[in-house]
C-alpha cells in the first residue's frame, strides 16, 4: 500500500465521521426548534386568552382537543404509511 493510499483512506473516513457528526447536530437542532416554536405557540395561545377574555381552562381544554386532533392525523398518516409498506412488501414476496 503506497503512502497515497493511507492517506486517502484515513481522509474518507474522517469524512464520514464529519458528516455523521454533522447531521447528530442537525437533528438536536431541529428538535430543539421544534420544541421552543410548541412552546413559544402554546404561550401565544394562553396570552391571547388572556387578552380577549377567554378563562385559562376553556383555553388550556382547547388546546388539548387541537394536541389530540393534530395526533390523529400523525396517527393516521404513520397508519396509512405502513399499511401501503406491508403492500408493498406482500407483492414482492408474491412475485417470486
Amino acid at each position: 500500500m503506497s503512502d497515497f493510499e493511507s492517506n486517502s483512506g484515513s481522509k474518507q473516513g474522517t469524512r464520514a465521521s464529519e458528516r455523521v457528526s454533522a447531521q447528530r447536530r442537525k437533528t438536536n437542532r431541529t428538535l430543539r426548534t421544534i420544541l421552543l416554536g410548541t412552546l413559544a405557540m402554546i404561550g401565544g395561545v394562553i396570552w391571547l386568552g388572556d387578552q380577549y377574555g377567554v378563562e385559562r381552562e376553556e383555553t388550556l381544554s382547547l388546546l388539548v382537543a387541537s394536541a389530540g386532533f393534530v395526533g390523529a392525523l400523525v396517527l393516521a398518516g404513520v397508519l396509512g404509511a405502513v399499511l401501503i409498506w406491508l403492500l408493498r412488501r406482500l407483492l414482492k414476496s408474491g412475485k417470486k
